[in-house]
């Protein structure tokens, strides 16, 4: 089993975030001995926030892909500089742009199937319809774990994290697909439930596998009363400094939901912590 990072794909808006999303990305490119490719997460060129943006009102359809051509192009322009500043603090990284030039919605996903982890800024920072979709199909489709990053000073550090538990198929999995990120924390702690009808109560089964590869970890167990909410791991992750909240369970996981994509599918209030999703 893989517990390494080795190849980072890392999507890129076209937006002032991206300095902060590539930053982080070559520091833990730099320290695991990764590779990098940075995308641009291009619009589509029906996308009706595109429309707008390209001032189309009723222009000839020609004109208006003659205007959102010019559109892409700002957000390529702005994507490959952020790209370019990072990339010069960093000499010993290796690290690649991309720009895909093929208007598809879903190519940032498939090409994150050649990478290890994807990174993206939270879709509540880019307040787009294509990228929030892009961010949704990445999770949902990439068979990979997204690192969703928040406007933080401290971004860098990703000392503490904690890990939310069930005892399913689903979050074994994530367990396994968020190795490579647990094992660079100093410390892990493991949040469950008590779930008598459980073999292995709370994060028994979690913590074996932690500790069979090394991992720092403890667990925190709720009673079976008490049901896991937002506000109750916030208020948990404020009071331990935890600096990155891991969330498995599949796309159509109510935590995924609150801290990703939010009711009717939009994007969730800014957030105060990086999220590593696996869907």
């Amino acid at each position: 089993m893989n517990s390494e990072l080795k190849q980072l794909a890392v999507g890129l808006s076209g937006s002032h975030f991206d300095e902060m999303v590539m930053r982080l990305a070559m520091q833990l490119a730099e320290r695991t001995h990764a590779s990098v490719d940075a995308y641009l997460i291009r619009p589509v060129p029906d996308d009706p926030q595109l429309l707008l943006a390209s001032g189309f009102l009723g222009e000839t359809f020609k004109t208006f892909f003659e205007e959102a051509e010019k559109t892409i192009s700002a957000f390529d322009g702005k994507a490959r500089a952020s790209f370019d500043a990072i990339k010069s603090a960093f000499p010993s990284v290796k690290a690649s742009y991309h720009n895909p030039l093929k208007d598809l919605a879903r190519e940032f996903t498939t090409a994150v199937w050649s990478a290890d982890m994807a990174i993206m800024a939270h879709p509540a920072l880019v307040n787009l319809h294509y990228y929030k979709n892009a961010v949704l199909d990445t999770i949902a489709d990439s068979a990979r774990p997204v690192l969703l990053l928040p406007e933080d000073k401290r971004l860098g550090d990703l000392k503490h994290v904690l890990m939310l538990w069930r005892a399913d198929t689903h979050h074994a999995q994530a367990l396994s697909a968020a190795l490579p990120m647990l094992a660079l924390a100093d410390q892990v702690t493991v949040l469950s439930r008590d779930d008598e009808e459980s073999l292995h109560p709370g994060g028994t089964v979690a913590m074996q596998y932690l500790t069979a590869h090394g991992v720092n970890a403890q667990t925190v167990t709720v009673n079976t009363e008490t049901r896991l909410t937002p506000k109750i791991i916030e208020t948990l992750c404020d009071e331990r400094d935890i600096s990155l909240l891991v969330i498995g369970g599949g796309l159509q996981s109510d935590l995924i939901d609150s801290f990703v994509t939010g009711i009717g599918r939009r994007a969730s209030k800014k957030p105060s912590r990086a999220l590593l999703v696996i869907g």
